[in-house]
């Protein structure tokens, strides 16, 4: 297909597009596009997501909505038309245009990507974007079968399509039937007048199942995980006593960022006479609607991203939870001083505050990213997130922190007990996080080969133990030589 053809496709398909909005005092989204059947039905599915998801993923649903639509949109315009049969197969290719793009073994997914713009979208992102589609296909087959019952029972005579709504009672007139009428004017109406399949999500295991592994560099950091031997060096280095409290909070209790976001001054548990009592709380914003209220707007509190704890309750690791009771002690007493200078003192709750304005920082998440991605790079040369802490605290749990618990383990906390400290439901999704340290993994494999290879070594774990002790001095002579 040559520049002059895809130009062509571009002026009679112009792709769609989201335009942010706020309903029902929540955020959310409307598309813009020449068919007012799919305008109106994707402004009434949102809005119906945006009651019972998040606003993160109403955003992540709209934005992979949109991708697929514009898929739609611009195989419609190749081919001319779109019948049922071609639909079917539009289903079927969606995974690989997804993928693959212009690189796919199917020559009109390729054509798509051209005029749309090529992907590579990876396994675990996949999910999510065929999970947003099979949503919406499903909510349009509801439709379909709605009018097909309001056709049936005589409620409906006979409607044409424009300036319909699905917020108004249907009851217009006109020469045509419903089901013409919608196919006439719509894809989306075709798609529902046969019905249509959900796409069925297959392959990219590799990628949407990541390595359990983690491959540490030496000082215990990857693409991932942030190196926990340079944590101390990069919240010594936090750019204000605010952003200190943050990082060494989310380092010494693994919480996620919009935990801590919205955390109150009472989620700091402080016990004077027995300080090692000591302890913080991460409470689930939805349970405190009725008391955010005073302090925030209805779509402030909407769009908090909590994703939600199976307990509260965390467990605090050194020598980042001294860091943290440190320099919050520094801070509330930094704060106080503020306060005393305000003409209008501070009222809200929220432990975490601007710095200029000392308003809540619930929903300024980019600000706080670029503070901590800038100290991270200074001090390791990666770039690297919030996130990273978490996977740090969930990696040094499982393989390194001195285990407190009498279950024959000097070191590493049993996987059950790392998914409560990180509030996790599945331990799947700890194991996400907790990877095992394969420097470790491999010097149980060695100790293993040891133990058939060497006849003065007679059991497995006496294999151990030896390839154990010839690491630790091998370790010792590498400090030893770096400090010299």
């Amino acid at each position: 297909m040559n520049m002059k053809a895809l130009s062509s496709i571009r002026s009679v398909a112009p792709l769609m597009e989201l335009i942010p909005t706020v309903r029902d005092g929540r955020s959310q989204f409307r598309l813009l596009c020449s068919d007012l059947l799919l305008a109106a039905f994707f402004d009434n599915f949102v809005r119906g997501l945006a009651k019972e998801r998040k606003y993160k993923t109403v955003r992540t649903y709209c934005y992979a909505l949109k991708c697929f639509l514009n898929y739609i949109q611009a195989l419609t315009n190749i081919l001319g038309s779109l019948t049922p049969l071609e639909l079917l197969e539009a289903l079927d290719n969606y995974e690989s245009f997804l993928t693959f793009g212009a690189l796919s073994d199917v020559e009109i997914v390729r054509k798509v990507a051209r005029v749309v713009g090529g992907r590579n979208v990876g396994g675990s992102s996949v999910a999510v974007h065929l999970a947003a589609v099979n949503k919406f296909i499903n909510a349009s087959e509801n439709f379909r079968v709605g009018f097909l019952e309001l056709e049936a029972r005589g409620y409906i005579e006979s409607t044409a399509m424009s300036g319909f709504s699905l917020q108004r009672e249907v009851s217009m007139e006109s020469p045509q039937r419903v089901r013409q009428a919608i196919k006439a004017n719509s894809w989306l109406a075709g798609c529902m007048a046969g019905g249509a399949k959900k796409i069925k999500r297959k392959g990219l295991r590799p990628v949407s199942r990541p390595s359990e592994l983690a491959h540490t560099d030496e000082f215990g950091g990857d693409e991932k995980t942030f190196p926990i031997d340079k944590c101390k060096e990069l919240i010594e280095q936090a750019p204000s006593l605010r952003d200190k409290v943050l990082w060494s909070l989310i380092a010494a209790t693994g919480c996620r960022i919009s935990e801590a976001q919205t955390m109150l001054e009472t989620d700091i548990q402080i016990n004077i006479k027995s300080p090692e009592l000591n302890h913080v709380l991460i409470i689930d914003p939805n349970t405190r609607r009725d008391e955010f209220i005073h302090f925030l707007s209805e779509h402030e509190i909407n769009q908090l991203p909590h994703k939600g704890r199976a307990s509260p309750k965390t467990f605090m690791i050194e020598p980042f939870a001294s860091m943290f009771w440190i320099a919050l002690a520094e801070y509330k007493t930094e704060e106080f001083a503020k306060q005393q200078r305000r003409p209008i003192p501070v009222r809200h709750p929220f432990l975490f505050r601007k710095l200029g304005s000392s308003d809540p920082i619930c929903n300024s998440y980019q600000t706080l990213y670029e503070r901590f991605s800038k100290a991270a790079f200074e001090v390791t040369g990666r770039s690297y997130g919030f996130h990273s802490l978490r996977h740090m605290y969930g990696y040094y749990l499982v393989n390194h922190c001195p285990n407190p618990y009498p279950d024959g383990r000097q070191f590493g906390v049993d996987i059950t007990r790392v998914k409560q400290f990180m509030g996790h439901v599945k331990i799947s999704t700890t194991k996400k996080y907790a990877r095992q340290d394969a420097v470790m993994l491999e010097s149980t494999l060695c100790a293993i080969n040891l133990a058939k290879l060497c006849g003065g070594i007679k059991t497995v774990r006496q294999a151990q133990i030896a390839h154990l002790e010839h690491e630790i001095k091998r370790l010792k002579s590498e400090i030893a030589a770096e400090a010299a």
